[in-house]
């Protein structure tokens, strides 16, 4: 679905809540600061990026050719995933995202670098695709044009799924574990945004359904995993919560 965008012009003179998202693909870093950003009641405008494009303006203003960025009245650009979320918990600091417990909230930083960090699933995934288009022979001058932003190994493209599948399994652990306790969220005892990474990671593994997560049929075909090893590890009650956490915290279907 899209999002009701300004120019990047206008949200870098907004003098409020700004987010840089790519336009018509269901990037999951981004999906889950708008996530967040909507949970916490937090106004914002939204510029959009365009994927593999020059986007000057956005550049010049954040020295990023990449989504999302977020800007808070005349602080500097923040673009890690990161930097984002402590954005905003202090912005609002209800409803937390991070545990105010000390060994819960350092469940919830590592569990959401597995999902959104270097090496994580989101990262793993990207490489993976990098690695189909290289296989195939076939020039892709988007494909490269992000190679060149991101960078290529194609030794690191052949351990993703293992890796993948080690990090879902990682997850699934964590989950059951805390369903065995009585609790119905990642880590803690309430929503926190490793919930969040959850929800809009899996949509590279097995999206959420077109009613719910519009896309291109090219996106859907790439995003949904046919590895042996990843499927083996994506274990049903892992799927089953990202759909409840969609359902009860979620805009449907998805903006991007």
């Amino acid at each position: 679905m899209a999002l009701a965008y300004v120019s990047p012009r206008e949200a870098i003179a907004h003098d409020g809540l700004r987010l840089v998202l790519v336009r018509g693909a269901p990037s999951p870093w981004g999906l889950a600061a708008k996530a967040i950003f909507d949970l916490k009641g937090l106004d914002y405008v939204a510029a959009p990026l365009e994927l593999a494009g020059g986007n000057e303006e956005i550049v010049a203003w954040s020295g990023q050719n990449s989504a999302p960025v977020v800007a808070w009245r005349d602080e500097a650009p923040v673009h890690r995933w990161q930097d984002i979320l402590l954005l905003a918990e202090r912005l609002a600091p209800t409803p937390a995202m991070i545990p105010a417990d000390a060994r819960q909230r350092v469940l919830m930083w590592g569990f959401a670098n597995e999902l959104a960090g270097e090496l994580g699933i989101g990262w793993n995934r990207r490489l993976q695709g990098f690695g189909r288009v290289r296989n195939s022979g076939k020039a892709n001058p988007v494909t490269e044009t992000l190679i060149g932003k991101y960078g290529y190994d194609a030794e690191a493209a052949k351990a993703a799924p293992r890796r993948i599948a080690g990090s879902l399994e990682a997850l699934t652990a964590q989950l059951k574990a805390q369903q065995a306790g009585g609790v119905d969220f990642l880590v803690g005892d309430a929503l926190s945004a490793a919930d969040i990474y959850l929800v809009t990671f899996l949509n590279l593994v097995a999206p959420l359904p077109h009613a719910h997560c519009p896309m291109p049929d090219a996106f859907r075909a790439g995003f949904t995993a046919r590895e042996p090893e990843i499927l083996a590890a994506l274990d049903p009650a892992l799927l089953a919560h990202r759909d409840r956490i969609f359902a009860t915290f979620f805009r449907s279907p998805m903006e991007f």
